[in-house]
């Protein structure tokens, strides 16, 4: 079991910015919660991996906007895994050569909204 408030800490740790990040996700405590201490040893790893700039993202070349940035302006970092036979998915989204601006943590029909969001929906990856 993962205490959240650790599991945001740890990963906030890692990024060297001045920008707040945002942890999202219609269940992330629960599910956060149900990690095993091994799960979330991955997930830190593949933060690190992400942020020693070891794993290529997701880009679209949509102009569509999302928040205050036009999606192709982001870069999206995707990763999945399971829980007891329930598959979930972390979206890491940031902002080309800038900062990192969320953490979604979330079940499939979750994951399927945020790709629609960030025009991942239609994309091929």
């Amino acid at each position: 079991m993962v205490n959240i408030n650790d599991f945001k800490k740890r990963i906030k740790g890692m990024l060297s910015q001045d920008y707040q990040l945002e942890f999202l996700g219609d269940n992330l405590e629960e599910i956060a919660h149900l990690l095993s201490d091994t799960k979330a040893e991955k997930i830190y790893q593949w933060v690190q991996d992400i942020v020693a700039l070891n794993i290529r993202p997701i880009v679209v070349g949509s102009s569509k906007t999302y928040k205050e940035w036009k999606t192709h302006q982001l870069l999206t970092f995707r990763y999945p895994f399971s829980i007891e036979n329930t598959e979930y998915r972390i979206l890491f989204v940031k902002v080309k050569n800038s900062v990192y601006i969320e953490f979604h943590l979330g079940d499939h029909k979750y994951y399927d909204k945020v790709r629609k969001d960030l025009d991942l929906k239609k994309s091929n990856y």
